[in-house]
Parts: C-alpha cells; structure tokens; sequence
C-alpha cells in the first residue's frame, strides 16, 4: 500500500492532481494511512528516518560535487547538469530507479526516493559508480 500526500502551489498540485488515476489509493491503504497518523511513536520514528536519510543523500551527493535541495519530503532533488533521462538509464542497469525530471521541466535534475540507510547506500553507490 501506498498513500502520499502533498501541498504547493495551486498551479503544481493542478499537474499532480492530473496524473492521478480515479482508484490511487485504496480504501485499505486510507484505512491504514488513517491509523498510522494515530501512532505518534510511528509518526516520529518515520520523520526521524526520512531526516537521517535526506541529510545522508545530501551530504554524499555534495561530496561528488552535486547540488541537492533542500527537502522536507520523502525524495531529494539533484541537478545533474547533463541529461537526467540518460542518467536514469545507466543508474537502472545498476538496479537503482529514480525520476528523470524532465516532463516536470527539469530535464537535467532527478527525483530521487529517501530509502533505509542500505538503499541510499546502494544509490549512492549506483551513482559513484556510473557519474563519468
């Protein structure tokens, strides 16, 4: 199950909101986003995860000279510099999926997903490894 929500400015929640399809979220992924919200420890544990994770990415990927945002979300954003959709070609040979953020008007930035301490690990990895 999966179950996300967003907010930002009305005209990009407008294009998110038009990629969703019409069943997205199920009624159990609603019923268990609902009682997850009700656990305070799980809530703090996930925030204090992501934190871990998005610092963690952010410090790597500046240490191989690349420019992350700064993020409050699940995923972090990095300016390649070059074609992101290639990128995420050679980062897939590796077994590493990211979002090429060119069909959101960034066609040289990837959107990459905060993981457990071993995923981000393999990702950074993954990019070391192909980044040329």
């Amino acid at each position: 199950m999966r179950v996300g929500y967003g907010f930002g400015r009305p005209e990009m929640i407008k294009r998110v909101a038009d990629l969703q399809t019409t069943f997205s979220v199920s009624l159990p992924a609603q019923a268990a986003a609902l009682a997850a919200l009700d656990d305070q420890e799980h809530l703090q544990s996930a925030l204090e995860r992501n934190a871990q994770g998005a610092a963690y990415l952010t410090r790597a990927l500046a240490e191989l000279g690349y420019a992350v945002r700064p993020t409050w979300a699940n995923f972090v954003y990095c300016e390649l510099g070059r074609d992101a959709a290639a990128f995420a070609r050679l980062l897939r040979t590796e077994g590493i999926l990211v979002r090429a953020l060119g069909s959101w008007g960034a066609p040289t930035a990837i959107r990459v997903t905060i993981g457990t301490q071993e995923q981000n690990q393999r990702f950074v990895d993954a990019f070391r490894k192909i980044k040329g």
